[in-house]
This record gives structure tokens, sequence and C-alpha cells, in this order.
């Protein structure tokens, strides 16, 4: 289980391109005559391990007998045991990200299978559905989260997703269908009877429609904190507000934060009624906060930091909030933006919801920032797209064997064990007090050796995890907003 956490610099948008300048990907020539369905493989060595850099060649509308021809990276990084088990495809989380991560060496799981990634289309390959515009128009529109922005960034989505097509990119077949028969190509391809998948956030939804549709493909299936087809992109304000009140109550057990804020929550609203428009020329709005705080949730670390910086402007210094809002133009640029589009939208999750509306009730501490940037700005785009099938939109059983990983917040697991009923031969493990990011990188051995165990003998072992007890949150950041804000306005 890979996790990304957003308090370092991560480029998640890598395209093919840029792995070809380094490793061994077959060239144009050597491509030159590929059938749809082939994939062209070079040997290679990738940190001590022997290594596969190919190249897949699909259809890109299999819907159309004459469609063109697409191309996606793959690597297979190879076992060092001589009979290997069934190999393990990962799928990373997103979307707007790659699934070619080649600096990321899942020794643990090369012990006894080959790790093969395909990449996603839309981001790796040979087409990619980057949209520049839509960076610019989220890194400089005033409010990305208001009604101004929304309507702002649904015509920017519309310009783009026409200059896409006049490129001739058939912007509906760029759903999680098609990624799945990608993956599903690459295996035939590649010569496997059967395989495992791992999947992480999106890339559980890619492996939950993977499971309904080839299941007979499948050997063992993990899916870590993972997004559903019928629930993509949608995170209600109540669950929000819920795990925010569930931190103010931790904050409230420990004397030294107390000392600084007798109501974490309270300071949050007082400090988004009464934010400044800047901070030394740095433009500070409420959406760009309030999207930067909903990320930070998604591990300990980011949301101590992002707590102490409300907490330091109640008390006038804003510079932790003002960080959030620089920083919040990197996170704009992890994404590629219209592969984001165009995989969230394909499920169409409720046609008749206002989300504009719906995720940012007027009593809710920050609303749901991303599912309002994301969902709200539909009604204003005329972003074209196929919704996935209805048997794919809604939840279905499957008899592939399956881990599923959650974080719980508190002791809220109903919400998981609900998901966990389509899955009749699935095993839960809930992993206590950890945010999205936290399950696999937060104890690394510990989901190491559950995911190895799994794979090797369909057994849930989660022994290594060590409790973190909810008394024990310090809520200290490491480093803290404001030191960052220093470093950023040094002099260089």
């Amino acid at each position: 289980m890979n996790h990304l956490t957003t308090s370092h610099a991560i480029v998640w948008c890598l395209i093919a391109s840029l792995h070809a300048q380094s490793y061994p990907y077959p060239n144009d020539a050597e491509m030159s005559g590929a059938k749809a369905g082939e994939v062209i493989l070079k040997p290679g060595t990738l940190q001590g391990y022997a290594a596969d850099f190919g190249t897949l060649v699909v259809p890109e509308n299999r819907g159309k007998k004459d469609s063109r021809l697409i191309r996606l990276p793959v690597l297979r990084m190879r076992s060092r045991r001589e009979h290997p088990l069934e190999p393990i495809f990962t799928l990373e989380g997103g979307p707007g990200g790659t699934n070619i991560k080649p600096d990321y060496v899942r020794d643990w799981l090369l012990e006894n299978h080959d790790v093969v990634m395909v990449g996603y289309r839309g981001v790796d390959g040979s087409v990619s559905l980057k949209c520049p515009e839509i960076n610019i128009a989220l890194k400089t529109m005033a409010d990305p989260l208001s009604q101004a922005g929304l309507k702002e960034l649904g015509a920017v989505m519309t310009r783009a997703a026409k200059r896409l097509q006049d490129e001739g990119i058939d912007l509906p077949e760029y759903d999680i269908i098609n990624v799945v028969d990608d993956l599903e190509a690459a295996r035939k391809a590649l010569g496997y009877s059967r395989i495992n998948l791992s999947g992480a956030s999106y890339g559980g939804a890619v492996a939950y429609t993977y499971c309904i549709r080839y299941p007979q493909s499948l050997h063992r299936n993990l899916m870590g904190e993972p997004a559903f087809p019928w629930d993509m992109g949608v995170a209600e304000p109540g669950d929000i507000d819920k795990n925010l009140e569930r931190l103010n109550t931790l904050w409230k057990q420990n004397p030294d934060c107390l000392k600084r804020s007798k109501d974490i929550v309270r300071t949050i609203r007082s400090v988004l009624k009464t934010l400044p428009q800047s901070w030394q020329q740095i433009r500070i709005d409420p959406g760009r906060v309030k999207f930067c705080t909903f990320l930070s949730l998604y591990n300990r670390n980011t949301a101590n930091q992002a707590l102490d910086a409300f907490v330091a402007a109640e008390n006038g210094d804003y510079s932790g909030l003002a960080f959030m809002a620089v920083y919040w133009g990197q996170i704009v640029d992890w994404f590629n933006w219209g592969d984001l589009v165009a995989k969230t939208y394909c499920t169409q999750t409720v046609e008749n919801r206002d989300y504009e509306a719906e995720m940012d009730p007027p009593s809710s501490i920050i609303g749901s920032p991303l599912s309002k940037l994301g969902w709200g700005a539909l009604k204003y785009s005329d972003w074209p797209r196929k919704p996935l099938p209805l048997a794919y939109r809604t939840p279905q059983e499957t008899d592939v064997e399956t881990l599923l990983v959650w974080a719980v917040r508190g002791d809220e697991a109903e919400p998981a064990r609900k998901e966990a009923r389509y899955f009749k031969r699935g095993q839960v493990v809930l992993i206590k007090d950890m945010g999205h990011m936290d399950v696999g990188s937060l104890q690394p051995q510990a989901a190491h050796h559950l995911e190895k165990r799994f794979f090797l003998e369909g057994v849930a072992d989660a022994s290594l995890y060590q409790s973190i007890t909810e008394q024990a949150r310090d809520f200290v950041p490491r480093p803290s907003f404001q030191e960052l804000a220093k470093q950023m306005l040094s002099p260089k």
C-alpha cells in the first residue's frame, strides 16, 4: 500500500516521456507495426532487480473498429524467486496521477511475485489530458470555491475539453472501464493466467471494477482506503465535520493544547470569518485555506500543521495560513486535471444533486472543498462524458478474495463494514486514528507485512501495527507552517 503525504514535495503527474528519457522503453522504430493488444518489452535493471520496460498498444475507443491506437508504458519488476507466484499489478491513487513509479520498489513483494505497473491512459503514454489552462486558472482566480470561481473553472474546463477534442482525443473513452480493459490487455499480453491487484484510494475503484468485470482473471485483491465508482470524489461535509469534532475532543484532552486554544473548531470558525485578504502581499482567500485544511486531514502531521496555523492566526500570525495559500499552487500542479475530471465525471455519482450548495452548507466547519470544487464546477461546464454502465456505478457483489484496509477516524467503523458486505470473500482490517494517507506510510513495516502475507497466504495479519492511542496525540507540528513560511520568505 503506497500512500503519499501532502507534507512532501511530490510530483504525481510524471508523463511517460519522462520515463522514456531515463529508462530503456521501446522507441518508435521498435514499436513500428505493433498491433492492438501487443506489448513490446525491453530488458533492463532497476535498483538491482531484473526489469522489463514495455509499451502496450490498445485502442482508444474499443467500440469503434477504426479507432486509433494509443500506447501505454508497462514496467515489470521481476521477482528473485525462481518460480514466482501470481504477479501483483499495482494501482495508484488519483485520479490525475501516474501509475508508473519506478522509484518505489516493493522489495517485500518481489521476494515472491513479479510487480507490474501499467500506465493509466490519459496520464501515462502517448496521450495526455493535461490542461495547463485549468492549472493557471486555479492558481490565479480570486477564490476557487466561490460561485465566481466555480463558474470561471467550468468555462475553462469547457475550453480545455474543446482543445483536447480538436487535437483528436476521444475524451469520453478516458474512463475507469477502459483503464480496467487496458490492465486486462496487459495481463494477456504478458502471459499471466491470473494476477493479484493492490490498489489504494482511486486505485481501489479501479480494482473493484476489475473484480466485477474480469473476476476470472484475479487471484487476490487488496484495497487500501478504497474509493468506489459510486462515490468518486464525494466526501460529505457532515463526515468532515465529525472528523474535525473528533480532533477537537482529542485537542481538549491535552493540557498543552488547551493553553493555546480552548476549542480548536471554534478557532477555525473564527479565523475563517475574520480572514484578511492578504498577508505580506500574499493573497489569502477562504477557498484555498479550506481546501488545504481538508487535504491536511489526510495524515496526522499535516493535520497538526494546519490546526497549529489556525491557532497562530487567531493570535495575529497569519504566516501559516499564507503558506497554505502559496502551497495551493503546488497542490494544483500535482494533478493532470483533464484526467482527474474525465475519470471522476464518468461515474456521474448523482445527477440531481446541487453539489455547489450541498458541499458547503452554512453550518459546516469547512464544508467539503474537494467535492465542491470538482462536482460543483460540473454544472458550469460542458465537459463531454459517457457515464459508466449502471452495473459499475451501483454496488455489486464479488467472489474475488479481497482484503480491505481502512483508516478509521475514532470508532466509526460502520461505513467501512457497509462497503465490505459486497465482498463475499472479503477480510477487513481497520486501523484506528489514522488519516487517508497514513495507512501505508505511518507504520510502513506493518503495512508491508500485512500486504506480503495476504498475497502469499491469504491471511490478514495486522499484528505489527502498533496501537496509536488517541490520548497520546500531542498535535505538535513538525515543522510548523509558520516556520516553513519564514523559510519561504527569507532572502536567498
